[in-house]
């Protein structure tokens, strides 16, 4: 055996990776509220009215203008194979009051906040 190697001390190693492991999830904490912290984040977007439970509508809003056009709410609905496009057509035919094709915020507030929230066929439960 060489006699310039020493032998691995294990309680030096072990006094060392409580700080190394400290630091990384300290380091993991800080990128992850970085994260949650941009505005590209579902939870921040501009067209969520304060108080408002974040929703499908929101999701379904792809260039987050604050309303839903029926392009926008059948690309959602094809994102998903479990998603039934042609439900989400009927509620959103049935969120549109005006039938300008664009469900604004007042008319999904009217209508109710989840997708699937109202009987697009006004039926009694």
């Amino acid at each position: 055996m060489d006699e310039n190697i020493k032998p691995l001390n294990t309680a030096m190693l072990g006094r060392r990776k409580w700080p190394i492991l400290i630091a990384g999830v300290l380091l993991l904490a800080v990128f992850g509220y970085a994260y949650v912290a941009l505005t590209s984040y579902p939870l921040n977007r501009p067209n969520r009215t304060p108080g408002r439970a974040w929703s499908a509508w929101d999701a379904a809003d792809h260039d987050v203008d604050g309303k839903v056009t029926r392009e926008e709410m059948e690309r959602f609905g094809r994102q998903a194979l479990h998603r039934n496009v042609e439900q989400l057509l009927q509620t959103f035919d049935a969120a549109d009051t005006n039938r300008d094709r664009i469900v604004t915020q007042d008319e999904i507030d009217g209508y109710g906040t989840d997708i699937g929230s109202m009987d697009p066929l006004n039926r009694k439960k």
